[in-house]
């Protein structure tokens, strides 16, 4: 499937993240989506170990939806990492459905 994906990663007082995933190809793509839970963020230290991520702690509605990418069309969703500490991080965006896509960035707090 022709499905890209990026994350864009702003730095303040907080990390404000955008996952976007577009459909590059020239025929509609339907995604299959098991919970409330479209995507999700983690990230890691410079020793590979994972000091945050936008999921923990929450929940989601437990049913299957689907939603359909025509070609040129995106999904896109914004997380915030709220007072992180400072650091060198890599952060990967993970698309929750059917379809096996992430995105990766390095950011320094």
């Amino acid at each position: 499937m022709p499905l890209d994906a990026t994350l864009d990663v702003t730095t303040d007082e907080d990390v404000q993240f955008s996952f976007r995933v577009v459909n590059e190809g020239t025929t509609a793509i339907t995604l299959t989506f098991s919970s409330g839970k479209r995507a999700d963020i983690v990230v890691r230290n410079e020793s590979g170990e994972e000091v945050w991520r936008w999921s923990d702690g929450q929940m989601f509605t437990q049913a299957i939806t689907r939603a359909t990418l025509e070609p040129g069309e995106q999904i896109e969703q914004s997380y915030t990492w709220p007072d992180p500490p400072s650091g060198t991080y890599v952060a990967t965006g993970i698309l929750e459905a059917d379809y096996d896509l992430t995105a990766q960035t390095e950011l320094t707090v």
